[in-house]
């Protein structure tokens, strides 16, 4: 009962041993070798996030811009309809001074 397999434990706890370094070994890699990875991507792919920040700023000073127009157009539609009214009673008054001098 001093051995498992044909292994002694001492054998057996030699192997764990290493199959666990091994493995550790191993998760260590994966891992570094994702954060290189990563890190990677994210300075190669760096000029092109500056490039959508500064098309999203565009973007958005665009649409600032498009706002203030169409506000002025409203203003400049609300300022003709008020002449347009202007206009209608000057008519209307042109046209009853006209008939009371008949």
């Amino acid at each position: 009962m001093h051995s498992f397999l044909g292994y002694s434990w001492a054998e057996i706890a030699s192997i764990l041993a290493v199959i666990s370094v091994l493995f550790s070994g191993i998760y260590w890699l994966i891992r570094h070798g994702a954060k290189v990875l990563n890190n990677a991507i994210s300075a190669g792919t760096f000029p092109l996030q500056q490039q959508f920040k500064e098309l999203n700023d565009t973007i958005k000073q665009l649409n600032s811009n498009f706002e203030e127009q169409r506000n002025s157009l409203k203003e400049l539609e609300n300022e003709v309809d008020r002449h347009h009214d202007e206009l209608i009673k000057q008519d209307k008054r042109i046209e009853n001074l006209e008939r009371d001098k008949k």
